[in-house]
């Protein structure tokens, strides 16, 4: 398990949401499409883990399916 943070930006670039996680290394990407699916602000996730972002997950473009249940 690794720690990730992610923060939620709308299409200004202000943070309108910041999860931490403790997760699979495989399981960050999924997390941040449930993040951009509950929260409709959000337009980009941005992904750090300790000190640098590691990845932006879009909403363009991306596939959010239904939400997950529980």
């Amino acid at each position: 398990m690794k720690t990730y943070t992610f923060v939620c930006l709308a299409g200004n670039q202000v943070a309108t949401a910041v999860d931490i996680q403790d997760l699979a290394e495989d399981a960050y990407r999924r997390h941040a499409l449930s993040l951009l699916r509950d929260h409709a602000s959000a337009e980009t996730i941005e992904v750090w883990q300790g000190e640098a972002v590691i990845d932006l997950v879009e909403r363009a473009g991306a596939f959010l399916g239904a939400p997950a249940a529980g």
